[in-house]
């Protein structure tokens, strides 16, 4: 990988989660579908490595906030709905699933912006986990199912939540992309070299914050929500 690509990369990855940083999720959607086009070999393994050092800043930030218990319920619905994915993947097409997913998160967000966020429970929270291990391993999206229903809460605790169940999630991802020798000595290093991206989106988010927080977190859920799914409809659209 050339310098000048590098620096591209840098600049897109800082972008990326400052976005993130200052929302709750939104780093993959943005980075992905650049850096692919750039460097192939640095999606998923290396920005997903990148990505996790983040959401540890971003826990520790905003740890007071986190809803643990939803996070919990999000967490073994990710187990589930991940197996799930696995087994769908043996079926349908790929591009058949990204379908389904992107007119699936459209459909989630238009109910969220119509009717509000269903109330957060074990039931709700473990259901909206389980959407996101299956779009996350059928689609690479994973955010949106549980970030809507955290739209009503405040900054901290979206962001808070989300980078628990981010940093748990990016583990397990991690680990089975490494049994699938898609995460090596060179991902790790390229992910390594990209962790100063990460922060620098980080330190960036802090003048964000205030805005974001001041009534502009359920507009920037959905409105990330929504462009997650036009970037499955193009990638379908395109490939």
């Amino acid at each position: 990988m050339s310098l000048l690509v590098f620096i591209i990369v840098f600049v897109i990855v800082a972008i990326a989660c400052a976005v993130q940083s200052a929302v709750g999720f939104g780093a993959n959607l943005v980075a992905m579908p650049l850096v692919v086009q750039i460097e192939p070999d640095l999606v998923p393994g290396a920005i997903l490595f990148a990505g996790l050092f983040m959401n540890v800043l971003i826990l520790r930030r905003d740890r007071q906030d986190i809803d643990i218990g939803s996070v919990r319920s999000a967490l073994y619905g990710r187990v589930l709905g991940t197996a799930i994915g696995v087994g769908v993947l043996s079926v349908l097409s790929a591009d058949a699933l990204q379908l389904v997913v992107a007119l699936g998160v459209l459909l989630m967000v238009a109910i969220a912006g119509w009717a509000g966020a269903p109330k957060r429970s074990m039931a709700t929270m473990l259901t909206a986990g389980t959407v996101s291990g299956f779009t996350a391993s059928t689609a690479g999206i994973g955010g949106p199912p549980v970030a809507l229903l955290f739209q009503d809460a405040k900054g901290s605790e979206v962001r808070a939540s989300m980078s628990a169940f981010f940093i748990v999630g990016t583990l397990i991802t991690l680990i089975g992309l490494a049994l699938g020798g898609r995460f090596g000595a060179t991902e790790f290093g390229y992910g390594a070299a990209l962790i100063p991206a990460a922060v620098t989106g980080f330190l960036l988010s802090g003048p964000l914050l205030p805005i974001v927080d001041r009534g502009f977190t359920r507009p920037a859920i959905l409105l990330l929500s929504t462009a997650a799914a036009i970037v499955l409809l193009v990638r379908v659209a395109v490939g």
